[in-house]
């Protein structure tokens, strides 16, 4: 992905820009093939990405990197739809970090990310209980979730101010859960074409614009049309710019809604249609 599936897995790696093309050594580390493996994902060669990054897994010698390696197989795996692959690397990456207690300690949320991809793939394979199990571990986990979350089987999220965010809506990935250090219950969602959504429940819009403009120095602020402004009973938008040089720009969509009850940041390729828009922030809005 522009942003990889796990919401930049493999920025949140740490891993830099690579060579896309094959390898030009003859001899490959781990970090030259991981690279390479990275550079064919971001421009969505995820076909010629795979076995690249199968190499790296073999050349992997340390925790980290046979984590850092199953991570990127579950993000091309879900990418090309093979959800047996993704269950199977997905699991085995969660596993890593919880077995590790460094790795534990630095990734807890990349732990919490693969265990939210192993429920979605357990789902595309029908494999509810396992679903259900993934599901309760992401929960149960993440460190940004704060107290208030339960888990609801086979893949529900339900917080006790109400606000209810099941594993999967239309084609996203609940990725995320927001409540700690008295942040608003919140639940951020991606999918396979980049698109991002962050609900907050409750009136979050000042802080969602505060975080947006603090994101990155190139951010800046755009006049919304008539139709994005439409979306809320107040509407910001901006432009993030590309977050790799090959990557399509980004534009990120503010929205209050219900008297300030509910809080929406749509993030995406700035080609989106302001339908598609349209349709998720319909959908979200009315989250329980």
């Amino acid at each position: 992905m522009s942003v990889l599936s796990s919401a930049a897995c493999a920025i949140a790696l740490g891993a830099s820009l690579g060579s896309g093309s094959a390898l030009a050594q003859t001899e490959p580390t781990f970090s030259s093939a991981f690279r390479s493996a990275i550079g064919l994902m971001l421009t969505h060669e995820y076909e010629e990405a795979r076995p690249i990054a199968e190499q790296a897994l073999t050349l992997a010698s340390d925790p980290a990197e046979h984590y850092r390696a199953r991570h990127v197989l579950t993000d091309i795996s879900a990418r090309l739809g093979d959800w047996q692959a993704t269950a199977s690397y997905s699991g085995e990456a969660y596993a890593i970090i919880m077995d590790d207690p460094a790795l534990q300690g630095a990734l807890v949320l990349n732990a919490a990310h693969m265990a939210a991809e192993e429920a979605r793939a357990a789902t595309m394979l029908n494999n509810l209980d396992r679903a259900a199990d993934a599901n309760a571990r992401m929960i149960a986990l993440h460190p940004q979730a704060g107290e208030g979350w339960r888990a609801i089987a086979p893949d529900g999220a339900v917080h006790d101010g109400g606000l209810s965010c099941p594993l999967l809506s239309e084609g996203l990935l609940r990725f995320d859960l927001l409540g700690a250090d008295d942040a608003l219950p919140g639940c951020v969602y991606w999918n396979l074409d980049d698109v991002g959504l962050r609900v907050l429940d409750g009136d979050g819009f000042e802080a969602e614009l505060t975080r947006l403009q603090a994101a990155s120095e190139t951010t800046r602020e755009l006049e919304p049309p008539e139709t994005l402004q439409a979306l809320g009973e107040q509407a910001r938008l901006f432009d993030l710019g590309a977050p790799t040089p090959v990557s399509e720009p980004r534009h990120a969509l503010v929205l209050s809604l219900h008297n300030a009850q509910r809080t929406l940041t749509l993030e995406f390729p700035a080609t989106t249609t302001h339908a598609a828009l349209a349709a998720l922030s319909e959908r979200f809005a009315d989250l329980p």
